[in-house]
């Protein structure tokens, strides 16, 4: 069975990013996949800026440790990653993602952040030693119909990485 762990990086809950992972779970074949979501904003923001010690922390380290995927799904602030998603990632040493594959999820108000994803989430995963998924997933509110449901394109992108992610870990 392959191990799945989303990390959201995003400090509210029922966030865009958020409502992303867990369409891409729904898609997995769930005999095949052992699937859990971390919510970063449930860990200590002192355990996060290493000032203290923290349970929910140090069990997402090794759930993280212990995955052969990881989706990095965040909002975009300040035309980036959150600090969330920062602070968490810098919990790994140097190479300590070799041998996973990632997949970044963005979501931001509009297109113009649109390459904030490979010039910035990417890349950090890359630091740790991830191997990155081709068909990342960046998204805007054009992305969503008006009753909160994904429009198809969005459906057709979380589809093209879903399939990646059964490939490449197969």
């Amino acid at each position: 069975m392959k191990i799945l762990s989303a990390v959201l990086g995003s400090p509210f809950s029922g966030s865009s990013s958020e409502k992303i992972v867990n369409l891409f779970i729904d898609r997995l074949p769930k005999e095949e996949w052992n699937t859990a979501v971390l919510d970063l904003s449930d860990i200590s923001s002192e355990a996060l800026l290493f000032r203290s010690k923290d349970n929910i922390l140090s069990a997402s380290i090794e759930r993280i440790l212990d995955s052969d995927v990881i989706l990095a799904a965040t909002p975009t602030y300040r035309a980036t990653y959150t600090g969330l998603i920062k602070t968490f990632f810098d919990q790994f040493p140097e190479n300590a993602l070799s041998g996973k594959v990632v997949l970044p999820i963005q979501t931001g108000g509009s297109a113009e952040h649109a390459l904030s994803i490979e010039h910035g989430l990417s890349p950090m995963v890359r630091t740790l030693g991830a191997a990155v998924a081709s068909k990342v997933i960046y998204s805007w509110s054009e992305h969503w119909n008006e009753d909160g449901t994904p429009s198809k394109n969005l459906e057709g992108l979380i589809d093209q990485s879903v399939k990646e992610i059964i490939g490449t870990s197969g």
